[in-house]
C-alpha cells in the first residue's frame, strides 16, 4: 500500500515538472519582438509608466506574485540588479500577475512590496491583460528590453542570473540610441 501511494506521488510529481517544462517557451524566444505595451490597471510605488517613456533606458520586466516561491528566489537578484543598475539607466517593471484569487488583493500586493523592500517600479496585471500580450506561461518570467523598445532575453523559472546581467551590461553599455 505504502509503495503503491509513493509510485503515484512520484507519477504526479513527474507528471507535474513535465506540464511546467512544457508550458514554458524556449529561452529567447522572443529576441527581437518588439516588446508589447504594459496594460496594467495600478501601479503600486510610482505614477503610471510606459515604454515609450522609457525609451532610451533598459527595461527588465519581471512577470511575478507576491506568493510565489519561485518568484521569491529570483527577488535578491532582481533587488541586486536594481540596487547596481538603476543609475546607469536601468528600470525593473514588477508586473505582479496573480497565480491564484487571493494574490488579486492589491492592498495585500503594496504590504508584500513593502515588507520585501521593493524599490522598482510594480504594477498590477489582474485582468492578465499584460500577461497574456508578453505570452506568459508560468511564474517567474522576465523580459530584457532595450533602448528601443525590442526584447533582447526572455527567460521562464527561476535562473539565468548571469546572462541577464551581462545582457543588461551590453545595453547599458550601448551608446548607438
Amino acid at each position: 500500500m505504502l509503495r503503491t501511494r509513493l509510485g503515484v506521488a512520484l507519477a504526479v510529481v513527474v507528471l507535474l515538472s513535465a506540464v511546467t517544462a512544457a508550458a514554458q517557451h524556449p529561452d529567447d524566444a522572443f529576441a527581437g519582438q518588439k516588446a508589447p505595451r504594459l496594460k496594467s490597471s495600478e501601479w503600486i510605488n510610482t505614477a503610471p509608466l510606459t515604454l515609450e517613456e522609457l525609451r532610451g533606458k533598459v527595461v527588465l520586466i519581471d512577470f511575478w506574485a507576491y506568493d510565489c516561491p519561485e518568484c521569491a528566489k529570483t527577488m535578491p537578484h532582481l533587488k541586486e540588479m536594481h540596487a547596481k543598475y538603476a543609475r546607469q539607466g536601468l528600470v525593473i517593471i514588477g508586473v505582479h500577475t496573480p497565480r491564484i484569487d487571493y494574490e488579486k488583493d492589491v492592498d495585500q500586493v503594496r504590504l508584500s512590496v513593502k515588507e520585501k523592500g521593493i524599490e522598482y517600479p510594480v504594477t498590477i496585471d489582474n485582468e492578465y491583460l499584460t500577461w497574456s500580450d508578453y505570452l506568459c506561461a508560468a511564474w517567474p518570467t522576465h523580459f530584457v528590453v532595450d533602448k528601443d523598445g525590442t526584447i533582447q532575453l526572455s527567460h521562464t523559472g527561476i535562473g539565468r542570473y548571469e546572462d541577464t546581467e551581462k545582457m543588461i551590461q551590453k545595453l547599458l553599455a550601448d551608446k548607438s540610441n
